[in-house]
């Protein structure tokens, strides 16, 4: 069962509530670990970004490309999601602002990443796959 709670803290109201919570928590005798942790994006932006990485892995797997692994050039992985962001998006995030997290990245910061990303596989790769278009309408 789990018993995590998440709290996004961006009104009044829901601090206020947050604090609530809390003291509840408090007085009924529960020992809870809070974690704070600042927010640059939603988690509907964070879905729609780890979307397309999926479908970057699978356009890049369609069109023939895989990852070398490091034992053997001739042992082959299939794209995933995880590569794609490790492999892919990381260096240039890391390139441009010197972040290693995508988390840590702003909405400007990671659009403007991606764009590279994109432009890049386009050019070089013949693949070609934009953002999802909520995650555009949302980083506006």
């Amino acid at each position: 069962m789990d018993t995590s709670h998440r709290w996004l803290v961006d009104t009044k109201d829901k601090m206020n509530f947050f604090i609530a919570f809390v003291t509840t928590q408090f007085d009924d005798g529960k020992k809870i670990l809070y974690a704070i942790k600042d927010t640059t994006r939603s988690d509907r932006q964070n879905n729609a970004m780890h979307l397309w990485f999926r479908q970057i892995a699978n356009e890049l797997n369609d069109a023939g490309y895989w990852v070398r692994h490091p034992f053997s050039d001739a042992f082959e992985i299939p794209f995933t999601e995880v590569l794609v962001k490790e492999t892919l998006y990381k260096p240039i995030i890391k390139s441009m602002y010197d972040k290693g997290s995508t988390g840590r990245l702003t909405t400007q910061e990671l659009s403007e990443a991606a764009e590279v990303l994109i432009r890049w596989l386009s050019e070089h790769k013949q693949v070609y796959v934009p953002f999802p278009q909520q995650l555009k309408d949302q980083l506006r």
